[in-house]
């Protein structure tokens, strides 16, 4: 129902508006407090005398001005006035509202009846609802959902409650925007917890960590439970700080709390496990409006696999230049020696050609290992017996004995690869292995080691059956290959040789130290 605005300028008693053509009827059939309450606020309406305004008149000016909404109820809960906020706030003119309840002008308030039940209560007891939150529709809005913050308290005169104020607060824009706060958290943290990184916020004020993700939070030991926004985790983060680089997280703090974007990298130790990981760590300045830095952000990653790597790479690189550099100098002996050996460069060729094969041999042997693995004798041995055919499954002349996997140093191991060459080839031409009759015993083991020695490996090349020539007609070859033997082992490997030619064959035991990386418990 729509009631015409009153002419406020010319109403200054009950008298002078015809208030039977409003819902609220005749003042005859008011309430004395109704009656009261409204002719007061004429009153306070009418010109002073003298022309100042009244105090009255002022409040009565506040009221209409006032940005927050403001309205008068009768018991009834019928409204006796709204300000021009309120009256906006609900969609209405401010006479539109004369005369009606909330209930039958604002059905679309959720929870109404019940809110009416609870004015009611207000005017029955006198006591005030204060901070109450109210959602719903408006006449002029019936299908978009808003929210008010309102304070309703009692009216009285004298000792009777002829009434209930209430001020008003739109809060429709505060809640969408609260709302779209928390769900912006709620995928902030929703990518923070499944991020491979980690995600942290620093208080600068309480020198606490607000947010970890769960990387850091186990890295620190600190529970799930206590991450959720509000106060500050409270824990030693810079106990789980190797001690060698907590000075380093300090001084990254004051830098950012400058101002300054920092990326460095520190060692965190794991509870419990005492296991130390490498965090490369991107900080940077969060800032208030007026420019203080109050928080800092960060953005960290475990690198410890990746520092491994480079420290295994940088490993290789120098074990790889390490050993191209002894192999150049093996290949240029090889030759020197080779070439003084032969007769001519067929001669040269064929011999020179076979040493390199052995070369390749234990090239190959070397390429397939990784880290600080390292060539075992037995692998390097049945290598360069199987180039030729002389493994024990191939040749029932031949027998070896020892343990698998002694690991060899990897510096003199190419040298140790062409003694092994010499010994086989000469015994492919002029030994067991060229003869029905004879046999061919290779046995190894390592040698007890006393306090402060390296490890030692003992290596005993034994011929029997052997038919030799005479020592007359014994071919230069022999004589090449002891000479590598004797000359270059020793030299190379640190080692001792004992070779010899015996009635039926070739004798030759060698102790050579072996790789202080020693597995243990060598197999048989």
């Amino acid at each position: 129902m729509h009631v015409p605005d009153p002419p406020v300028p010319a109403v200054t008693a009950l008298g002078d508006y015809d208030w039977a053509s409003t819902p609220l009827g005749a003042p005859a059939g008011w309430s004395p407090a109704l009656r009261a309450a409204v002719a007061e606020s004429l009153a306070a309406r009418a010109p002073a005398d003298p022309p100042a305004p009244s105090a009255a008149a002022a409040l009565d000016a506040l009221f209409d001005a006032a940005p927050l909404g403001l309205g008068i109820w009768d018991r009834e809960l019928r409204f006796v006035r709204v300000n021009a906020s309120l009256a906006q706030m609900n969609g209405l003119p401010p006479e539109a509202h004369i005369g009606f309840t909330p209930r039958e002008l604002l059905p679309d308030i959720a929870g109404i009846d019940a809110l009416m039940e609870r004015w009611r209560t207000i005017v029955d007891t006198g006591e005030p609802w204060l901070d109450v939150e109210v959602h719903g529709g408006t006449p002029a809005n019936s299908d978009k959902q808003r929210s008010w913050r309102e304070h309703f308290f009692p009216i009285r005169s004298g000792d009777r409650v002829v009434g209930i104020g209430a001020v008003v607060e739109e809060t429709t824009e505060r809640a969408r925007v609260e709302a779209a706060l928390r769900a912006s958290e709620a995928r902030f943290r929703e990518f923070a917890e499944a991020s491979s990184d980690v995600l942290w916020l620093f208080d600068m004020d309480s020198a606490q960590f607000e947010y970890l993700s769960p990387p850091l939070r186990k890295l620190y030991g600190v529970a799930a439970a206590a991450s959720g926004r509000g106060a500050p985790l409270r824990f030693d983060w810079r106990a789980s700080i190797v001690e060698e680089d907590r000075e380093v997280a300090a001084t990254t703090l004051r830098r950012v709390r400058q101002g300054e974007r920092v990326t460095h990298d520190f060692r965190a130790r794991i509870p419990g496990s005492g296991k130390v990981r490498w965090l490369k760590n991107t900080a940077f300045p969060l800032r208030e409006p007026d420019g203080r830095v109050s928080h800092i952000g960060g953005i960290a990653q475990d690198v410890t696999e990746e520092r491994d790597t480079a420290a295994r790479l940088q490993m290789l690189i120098g074990e790889l230049q390490h050993r191209t550099r002894n192999l150049m100098g093996v290949i240029q002996a090889v030759a020197e020696s080779t070439l003084e050996a032969s007769a001519d460069l067929a001669d040269f060729a064929r011999a020179f050609s076979a040493r390199l094969d052995a070369l390749s041999r234990v090239q190959q042997l070397l390429s397939r290992i990784e880290g600080l693995e390292r060539v075992g004798f037995d692998q390097l041995l049945r290598s360069e017996l199987a180039a030729f055919g002389a493994l024990p499954e191939e040749d029932a002349r031949v027998s070896l004995a020892g343990p698998r996997g002694v690991p060899l140093r990897s510096g003199g191991i190419q040298t140790l690869a062409l003694a092994l060459h010499e010994l086989i080839t000469n015994s492919v031409k002029y030994g067991a292995l060229s003869q029905p009759g004879a046999t061919l015993s290779v046995r190894w083991a390592l040698l007890p080691v006393a306090a402060g020695e390296r490890p030692r490996l003992r290596f005993d090349w034994e011929e029997r059956g052997v038919a030799m020539p005479a020592r007359d007609d014994s071919p230069e070859r022999v004589g090449q290959g002891r000479e590598l033997i004797e000359r270059a082992v020793p030299y190379q490997l640190e080692a001792t040789v004992d070779y010899a030619l015996t009635a039926d064959g070739v004798r030759c035991a060698m102790v050579l130290p072996v790789s202080q990386t020693l597995a243990k418990g060598a197999a048989a």
